[in-house]
């Protein structure tokens, strides 16, 4: 194998380690560990985010290596979190009729969000930014207010908005709202604040995980309605 192949091992290994964890998340959340489930599908969003940095880092980017991605992140952060809520869903009284469709309506639009982002995108060394919210920030969604409620109040609070937090996602991944890289959504933090608050982050990651991705959502949301509404009385 000659050195042109080899820098491709590297991202691809650990895009296969995405797909891994959420194969593992879908098992826990068949046993009813959703926990266990949530935990793994965080790690996979990790993954995610270190194979394309790799790549970028390697150059070692290339049509492969995005299909690759985008099948993976259709397992971890589309099949994954739509097993996730059908299992926990399961049994909740009075929603019974409406846990399939909403479970498999958000697996449903992060696949299309997935292949429109691979029609309209080729492979390269930048980052850019997102038509549509990214289907790792659904996942997100799903799970950390999963998480939160847990760890705050010991259980699934509020499963209704449980269930319009799954369809909200699923509206957005299939939306043309343009979505910005983390870091330029999160430009107006101080560069010098930046390590601090991400140890603080990560520390307390079960809370935080939350905070982080509905504040994107939102600080994106907004953008857009603040464009629009300028737009409209320009």
């Amino acid at each position: 194998m000659n050195k042109i192949e080899k820098k491709y091992l590297a991202p691809n290994a650990i895009t296969a380690a995405n797909m891994f964890l959420g194969y593992l998340s879908i098992i826990n959340s068949i046993k009813g560990d959703h926990i266990q489930a949530a935990w793994f599908m965080i790690l996979a969003m990790i993954c995610d985010g270190l194979d394309g940095k790799a790549a970028r880092k390697l150059e070692a980017y290339s049509e492969f290596g995005k299909e690759f991605d985008s099948f993976c992140d259709a397992i971890s952060f589309g099949l994954a979190p739509g097993i996730f809520v059908y299992t926990l869903l399961n049994g909740a009284p009075g929603i019974g009729h409406t846990i399939i469709p909403i479970s498999f309506i958000y697996a449903l639009c992060g696949v299309m969000r997935l292949v429109k982002f691979n029609v309209v995108t080729v492979a390269s060394n930048e980052k850019d930014d997102f038509s549509g919210m990214p289907i790792p920030t659904g996942a997100a969604i799903i799970t950390s207010y999963y998480l939160f409620s847990e760890y705050v109040f010991g259980q699934l609070m509020y499963i209704e908005v449980f269930q319009a937090i799954t369809i909200l996602a699923a509206v957005l991944m299939v939306s043309t709202i343009p979505f910005k890289t983390p870091d330029k959504t999160f430009s107006f933090i101080p560069k010098k604040l930046g390590v601090p608050m991400l140890i603080i982050i990560i520390a307390t990651l079960k809370y935080s995980l939350f905070v982080v991705t509905f504040s994107y959502v939102l600080l994106n949301l907004t953008k857009h309605l603040h464009n629009v509404f300028f737009e409209a009385h320009s």
